[in-house]
């Protein structure tokens, strides 16, 4: 390791940036070019030295990252300074740098690099000459040669070759050469002998050639290859860092608690507050916010093509007398506040008629129409998903409710096996409907469903519904803020998940829980299934009636979906032309006409419909109820209007309308007295108008 790493910049203000990024981090230190003057690497690397032995600092090995660039390439991240620029497992391009110089021979002296250049090279095959100046270099062609500085030497030494001549960007035709990697190391006796230099020059040009005339003895350590991560244009930088979603369009978003509307593709969007509002931006149209002073933001929108440094385009918007009044700390502020987590939240769902008609290969067939709504449980919606950002490339499932977590460390642990029994399944199954890729980012995914299992409210589909969509934010946005939730994607990546996990299901539990309100849903038939939502408007006269008449009872029977469907879906494919085509066609025709009679006032409709639903569920499964479930129904039918079990049926929560108010208040005492299980209990509810969310 390194006794001090040095990182220089052109002037105070963009120090004054560097430091606030660094602040907390030991043994680095922040240099300015003196007197604001840009000193060139040379001059800055002089500079280090001189304060160095001005402070009388006991170093034995130090590290100069030269970062005094004004990055007008990359205007997203100018502000920062290309060094500090985010990769994807949340380390800047900086710690990269230092781990990659780390890795090189520790010999005492002083290691020079670029601040904005990470070298993939094999450090042990480096040689430090023991006295004077090594260069680093790689065998490379022509096409590479003649883009960067080239050492031309004699062998001696196996992997360390004394220096005749160093080129710049030479004109050459064919062969290998040694191309430099901006790496430098010399020894103390050398720095000692350069503090008498001006401090002006560039250390990859005035340097060598005053090497070469005896200054010090020179060398160049030859390795076979090296690669570099280099971002030289904001195209580069798309290139590199960018996500793509499924359609194809690429974005950087980094730092952004404006609520993001739309993005064309080929956008980066950086450092934006709230303040600014809603973004919406074209295919190629780029947006970042410079914080200046002590409330202004100046907002930059340009195109992803736009040279600043060529086109002039930097002097025209002032940019060098913006940056240098960036506040970095309200700057690292926005940064700090956001970027750290998705949460997505979820209502239940109620389903009032023509529950099994959204199923396939049913709705395939026929169509399907259902008459359902989005609800709270206990005042709170019950499902929530929370994603955070991993510093490994891990990624770690946790179940709130279940008291678990698991940690997934490779490709093959998220998509060799979709095993319904075991409770990571789920995720697991949504990461790879989503298409995350094992390695691309580390999270840690929180999920908890705070609702009794076997339910019959939707839970499994709901919950499935909200990974989905926390996935896909981060995979476009990252961790920016968003309300862009595309229901009908989700959807349907939802019926693919059931399919993978094997457990099968329609379309109406994550549309009803996704949409808010009472709605109706409907689709045609066919292979792709397309659901229409249509929000029953009800009077407010009558939904406060019936919210007053409404019950919600968890009867402690526990049942699995999966298994009640396996046996209706059975029944139907054996009878797919006779009875059970009739109830199908029953079920739909009595979803229509309890939305009809809601959008009338009309409860006692409503009621007879959802009597014909349950009615109708026990003709496609007997498994619907059983003796326990019945027994309840006898004590509490005389006082209501209509009742059903939830979902599948066969358990889970009974949906109770009693016949006045007052008749609910009996009935809730009738079952609070009469309890089957440990677990029975009357749990408060009411209707959601808003559906999923980000929070």
């Amino acid at each position: 390791m390194f006794d001090l790493i040095i990182v220089t910049a052109a002037n105070k203000a963009q120090a004054a940036g560097y430091r606030a990024q660094l602040k907390g981090k030991k043994n680095f230190l922040v240099l300015s070019d003196p007197g604001d003057r840009r000193a060139g690497s040379l001059g800055a690397t002089v500079n280090a030295l001189r304060t160095i032995k001005r402070k009388k600092l006991n170093v034995s090995r130090l590290l100069i990252c030269h970062s005094g660039g004004d990055a007008k390439r990359t205007p997203a991240y100018a502000a920062m300074g290309k060094a500090f620029v985010p990769m994807p497992d949340g380390r800047s391009i900086l710690e990269h740098i230092v781990e990659a110089m780390a890795k090189l021979p520790p010999r005492q002296g002083v290691t020079v690099c670029c601040g904005d250049v990470i070298p993939r090279l094999d450090a042990r095959r480096v040689k430090f000459a023991p006295r004077g100046v090594t260069g680093v270099a790689y065998l490379d062609g022509p096409n590479q040669a003649r883009l960067h500085g080239v050492y031309v030497a004699d062998k001696n030494d196996p992997g360390l070759y004394k220096v005749n001549d160093f080129l710049q960007k030479p004109d050459v035709k064919k062969g290998s050469y040694l191309v430099d990697t901006g790496i430098m190391h010399f020894d103390w006796q050398t720095a000692e002998k350069m503090l008498s230099l001006p401090i002006a020059g560039d250390i990859y040009e005035e340097f060598p050639k005053l090497l070469l005339s005896s200054f010090a003895p020179f060398h160049v350590s030859v390795v076979p290859s090296c690669d570099f991560f280099h971002i030289g244009s904001s195209r580069e930088l798309l290139q590199l860092l960018s996500i793509c979603d499924e359609k194809g369009k690429r974005f950087i978003v980094d730092s952004v608690s404006a609520p993001i509307e739309s993005l064309g593709g080929d956008n980066i969007v950086t450092n934006v507050p709230d303040s600014y509002g809603p973004i919406r931006l074209l295919k190629g149209e780029c947006l970042t916010s410079l914080p200046i002073g002590k409330d202004e933001w100046y907002h930059l929108k340009y195109s992803i093509g736009d040279s600043f440094k060529e086109d002039g385009l930097w002097e025209k918007h002032a940019l060098s007398e913006k940056m240098v009044r960036v506040n970095h700390s309200r700057l690292l502020s926005l940064r700090s506040t956001i970027g750290k987590v998705v949460r997505v939240s979820c209502p239940l769902r109620i389903d009032f008629a023509g529950g099994w008609s959204d199923t396939p290969p049913i709705c395939e067939q026929e169509g399907g129409t259902v008459l359902a709504a989005a609800v709270t449980l206990n005042g709170r919606r019950p499902v929530k998903v929370e994603i955070h950002p991993r510093r490994d490339k891990s990624l770690k499932i946790i179940s709130k409710d279940l008291g678990r977590e698991t940690l997934i460390c490779s490709s093959s642990a998220i998509n060799d096996s979709f095993d319904p029994t075991d409770w990571s399944c789920l995720v697991r199954a949504a990461l790879h409907v989503t298409g995350f890729k094992f390695g691309s980012i580390g999270l840690d995914i929180i999920i908890s469903a705070d609702v009794p299992k076997g339910s019959g409210m939707g839970t499994s589909s709901i919950l499935g519904s909200s990974v989905i969509a926390a996935l896909l934010h981060v995979k476009r946005y990252g961790f920016a803020k968003s309300s862009e939730i595309d229901i009908d994607e989700v959807g349907e990546k939802v019926l693919r998940l059931e399919r993978v996990m094997g457990t099968g299901g329609g379309w109406e539990d994550q549309f009803a829980g996704m949409t808010p309100g009472i709605k109706i849903l409907t689709s045609s038939p066919g292979k792709e299934q397309k659901v229409k939502v249509e929000k029953i408007e009800v009077p407010k006269k009558v939904l406060k009636e019936l919210s007053s008449r409404s019950i919600l009872y968890f009867t402690g029977q526990k049942r699995m979906a999966r298994n009640v469907l396996r046996r209706v879906l059975g029944f139907y494919e054996e009878n797919p032309h006779g009875f059970a085509k009739i109830l199908v066609s029953a079920l739909k025709d009595n979803a229509i006409k309890a939305a009809t009679a809601l959008k009338r006032g009309d409860i006692d409709t409503f009621a007879s419909c959802i009597n014909a639903y349950w009615r109708d569920k026990k003709l496609l499964d007997a498994g619907s109820t059983n003796e326990k479930v019945d027994d309840m129904i006898d004590l509490v039918r005389p006082y209501s209007s209509a009742i059903t079990l939830t979902g599948a049926g066969g358990g889970g929560f009974m949906y109770i309308l009693a016949s006045s108010p007052s008749a609910a208040v009996r009935i809730r005492k009738i079952l609070e007295a009469n309890p089957p299980g440990p677990s029975s209990k009357v749990h408060s509810f009411a209707f959601d108008d808003v559906g999923i969310k980000f929070e």
